[in-house]
């Protein structure tokens, strides 16, 4: 659309925020009278708003509560793949009907997991669609965070990340086999996408210490599983290595649910509206550091500032036979004079 197509949209929207507040307004200055009249008409359905207060608990230890629950389903799951994997192994008939169920359960509950972290993005999306102080659209990153979510639970499901780089390797080098390149065909893009995604969710968790912290673990459970992925990869597929990734990509999912749910409870009961950008630690790092360096090799040498410096300075001869040397400097700006209309003002 462009910046006009922008401004547009956002003017849209300070009107439509005006327009609710005088309406507010509004209905608290009726009078009694009209509230009786108005209580005995049909009534409107209330807006979504007035429901999300009832759906999201508003103490913080039920959010953890639903966050051990989910906890608890997760490592069952696990545990219970496991324990048919081991069977399986040692020969049991039984664990060999119940290995494909417990994968298949794993691979839909981590879905599961992705896709409410979506739908609750869709919702952060909503409420901070709703504060007075975002009109620079910083909110459209929840809609950008839930298409990550649903793409997440999507190759959660179909392993297409690990299908395309089969391809890609069998297109150029003819090879099928799992290896280290083919690994890294798909890890090196999930890892660029996964950072600027988690550089971007933390900058909106700035005034939410809970979702920050766990926010922090997805990042450490992502790089532990990435790494678990290159160790079984080089050292062959086993048992071991297969319940470490499980285990890595479950904490991974719970974490990011979690930091979801916390954060999706501050905009609602807390404040709707977005963080203050104010300078991280990285950034006070690079200005202090390498920032310094960067401008120090960029700065002019002496000699063209010695060759300026003689430019700028003139040699001027008296009357009584001594010279002197006179700097010129830039002519600075000065104030405009009175108007036309000032000056006949002054005149009467």
């Amino acid at each position: 659309m462009g910046l006009g197509g922008s401004k547009m949209l956002d003017d849209r929207r300070r009107r439509r925020l005006v327009l609710e507040t005088e309406l507010d307004d509004s209905a608290l200055a009726r009078s009694p009278e009209d509230a009786n009249v108005s209580s005995t008409q049909e009534t409107v359905p209330p807006d979504l708003w007035m429901f999300l207060p009832q759906v999201v608990p508003q103490k913080l230890w039920k959010c953890w509560a639903a966050g051990a629950v989910a906890a608890v389903g997760f490592l069952g799951t696990l545990i219970a793949w496991l324990s048919a994997e081991d069977a399986s192994s040692s020969g049991s008939v039984m664990g060999d009907l119940i290995v494909p169920f417990a994968d298949r359960l794993l691979r839909g509950s981590g879905a599961v997991a992705w896709w409410l972290a979506a739908q609750m993005s869709c919702v952060v999306w909503w409420v901070r669609s709703r504060s007075r102080l975002d009109y620079g659209g910083r909110f459209h990153v929840w809609g950008w965070s839930a298409a990550g979510f649903v793409a997440a639970a999507a190759l959660s499901l179909t392993d297409a990340h690990r299908s395309v780089a089969q391809i890609v390797a069998w297109t150029f080098t003819g090879a099928t086999a799992n290896s280290m390149g083919m690994t890294a065909l798909w890890l090196l893009p999930l890892l660029v996408a996964g950072m600027t995604w988690w550089a971007t969710l933390g900058a909106e968790f700035r005034n939410d210490l809970a979702s920050r912290v766990l926010h922090s673990f997805s990042a450490i459970a992502a790089l532990s599983l990435m790494s678990v992925e290159l160790y079984a990869v080089r050292m062959g597929d086993t048992t071991t290595s297969d319940f470490l990734s499980r285990f890595t990509l479950t904490t991974l999912q719970w974490t990011n649910l979690m930091s979801v749910w916390l954060h999706l409870r501050h905009v609602v009961h807390v404040s709707a509206d977005p963080p203050s950008l104010r300078a991280s630690g990285w950034l006070t790092a690079w200005r202090y550091g390498p920032s310094r360096m960067v401008a120090a090799m960029t700065r002019r040498t002496p000699e063209v500032s010695e060759i300026e410096e003689a430019q700028s300075r003139i040699r001027v001869e008296a009357a009584d036979g001594t010279s002197q040397e006179v700097r010129i400097d830039e002519p600075e700006a000065t104030p405009k004079g009175p108007t036309k209309r000032t000056r006949q003002a002054a005149r009467r």
